[in-house]
């Protein structure tokens, strides 16, 4: 007999599971082809019940399945083959109405599993289960009490009870289970208290009024749902929103300890600790986190398999690849370190395999020894080691506050025509972008929203506006150029990235939002302001408007619950400045 159908004989025996547990509608977690809707006979209050298999997707996140919309949630050893037990009962929960019931059975770790790991019976679980054990617990074990108790933020636990019924005491190595009558198993009946949901707990955060507030309604929103990724990421933020980091170190670290084994928790913790300036400790968590993931994940070629990945080795009189990764933001934020293996490690030779709209850029510079398209890496020369760009710092030590000067590595190529027309000497030469690439995962918050946000700065006297739009907001610009007779769009004639450091070249200043412009820009020593959403990429860190990677740029960020208007307003009054001084804009302008 299987295993919701044994339940069912004993339940029908117990009032409370007619009259209070199985009563309304609910969802079968994990019903197979033993469904609790079959027993309706004996569970006479009980409405329409949903079946949720393994078809439907994961057990542990529900998609599709609303808050607060259910009267019970029912599931029979299921619980054991998740991956995290404790994150997938939560969501269970979070899908129960206010007084809803939970009615769970786990497997025994003793009388089913017979005091063994892995589970001899059963190769899918993932964990076992102990009502409450001091010693002897297995290597998965997960003590239900302390189970129970994690979740009595939402929920009163009504019942814990080790089901024997039908057990044979004088067989104990017998998979009593697969046939007959036999309950091996531990039952758990959770109610669940009128608490708010966890959509209504991130709002509550969004109206806090001070920073006592918001970090407080932080904390009681992880409080509540502390396996749920979002609420600590709403915290987080808020946090930031209210200049409080430190709040956000507890946070993340416990974001990982609740859910152990997730990418996302991780990631964000080493991009936190790097955005704090702990950066060898950030760049370690995240090649932690990103070296399990594969070369695929990072890059379009795969790095030498014959040539040892560096991990903080000597490079003295040696040779080393940066390799091409991720962005070419990226790869240009990272050639930095070309000039930083030679000048201070020794390196007698650099080579860089980068993404093929840099070569040309790259072989200009000089900054490396020897310049791969990534497109053409069986043309490398032979190499002592390969690093990923990302995980050079965390095997060299580096400061903030004393970063070695790299700045100017780039440079723009002799003889390659800069397409500006020409314009009054005494007038502002100022380079614009004002959008990134549309699939970037944080675009929606980097990018201008349009060209007209900044229609108070074209207009100022004394300014030259020149595009270097490219891809989303090319129209506009080229919409703009026929409005404003100050504003020239040369993008359309900007090919390659060589083209466009020869454009930088020849303005006075770069606006742009964060995208490989600014990079180009920084990397060539050219002043640039640069604007950023509330929450930016690590490499900004938190709440500098300075930049110690690119010594001749400013930041200006928008602020928390504010519009981009008030970003134009104070980037209107340096450039008034600016005008008024007719010089090359200055950082310290």
């Amino acid at each position: 007999m299987k295993e919701t159908s044994k339940a069912v004989l004993r339940r029908s025996r117990d009032s409370a599971f007619a009259q209070h547990y199985l009563v309304g509608d609910g969802l079968d977690i994990g019903s197979a082809d033993d469904a609790l809707s079959a027993h309706a006979g004996a569970f006479p209050r009980m409405g329409k019940v949903a079946s949720w298999t393994p078809a439907q997707g994961n057990a542990t996140t529900l998609n599709g399945v609303a808050d607060a919309s259910l009267d019970f949630v029912h599931s029979s050893h299921l619980l054991a083959e998740q991956d995290n037990p404790h994150k997938a009962l939560a969501r269970w929960l979070d899908v129960l109405k206010p007084g809803g019931y939970a009615v769970v059975t786990l497997p025994d770790e003793d009388l089913y599993g017979k005091g063994v790991w892995p589970n001899r019976f059963n190769a899918a679980h993932k964990a076992s289960f102990t009502v409450c054990k001091a010693l002897g617990r297995l290597p998965k074990s997960v003590n239900v009490v302390e189970l129970v108790q994690a979740m009595s933020p939402v929920a009163d636990c009504e019942r814990i009870a080790l089901v024997r019924d039908g057990y044979d005491a004088g067989r104990p190595e017998a998979d009593q289970t697969a046939n007959g009558v036999a309950e091996c198993v531990i039952e758990i009946v959770l109610r669940k208290r009128p608490v708010p949901t966890a959509g209504d707990m991130i709002a509550a955060i969004g109206r806090a009024r001070s920073r006592e507030e918001g970090i407080a309604a932080g904390r009681a929103a992880v409080r509540l749902y502390p396996y749920r990724f979002e609420a600590y990421h709403r915290a987080m933020l808020e946090a930031l929103r209210w200049d409080a980091p430190e709040a956000a170190d507890a946070l993340w670290k416990q974001c990982v300890e609740r859910l152990p084994g997730e990418h996302m928790p991780r990631l964000y913790q080493a991009l936190h600790a790097i955005s704090r300036g702990n950066l060898q400790e950030g760049f370690s968590l995240r090649e932690s986190v990103m070296a399990p993931l594969g070369w695929k994940r990072r890059t379009t070629a795969e790095p030498p398999r014959d040539v040892p990945q560096w991990n903080g080795e000597s490079l003295a009189g040696k040779s080393i690849a940066i390799w091409s990764e991720f962005g070419l933001g990226d790869e240009i934020f990272f050639l930095r370190f070309a000039k930083t293996f030679r000048e201070r490690c020794g390196a007698k030779r650099v080579v860089v395999v980068c993404q093929a709209p840099l070569v040309e850029l790259y072989e200009a510079s000089g900054t490396a020894d020897v310049v791969v398209d990534v497109n053409d890496v069986s043309s490398m020369p032979a190499v002592d080691y390969w690093v990923f760009p990302h995980a050079i710092p965390a095997h060299m030590p580096l400061h903030l506050e004393a970063m070695p000067q790299t700045v100017p590595y780039l440079r723009a190529p002799q003889g390659v025509d800069p397409r500006l027309p020409a314009v009054d000497s005494h007038k502002l030469k100022v380079g614009l972008v004002f959008k990134g690439n549309p699939t970037h995962e944080n675009d929606s918050h980097r990018s201008l929203p349009s060209l007209a946000v900044l229609d108070d700065l074209i207009k100022l006297a004394d300014v030259e506006f020149f595009s270097l739009q490219k891809g989303a907001g090319a129209d506009e610009a080229a919409r703009y150029g026929k409005l404003y007779r100050n504003f020239h769009d040369i993008g359309p004639a900007l090919n390659t990235m060589a083209q466009t450091a020869s454009a930088i070249e020849a303005l006075d200043v770069v606006l742009t939002v964060d995208t490989s412009v600014a990079h180009v820009a920084g990397a060539m020593g050219k002043p640039v302001w640069l604007m950023l959403p509330a929450y930016g990429d690590w490499r900004w860190h938190y709440t500098r408007d300075d930049s110690p990677w690119y010594p001749t740029m400013r930041l200006f960020r928008r602020r928390f619950g504010c519009d981009w208007s008030e970003v134009v307003a104070r980037i209107s009054g340096h450039m008034r400045q600016s005008v008024m001084n007719k010089s090359p804009c200055a950082v310290a302008a």
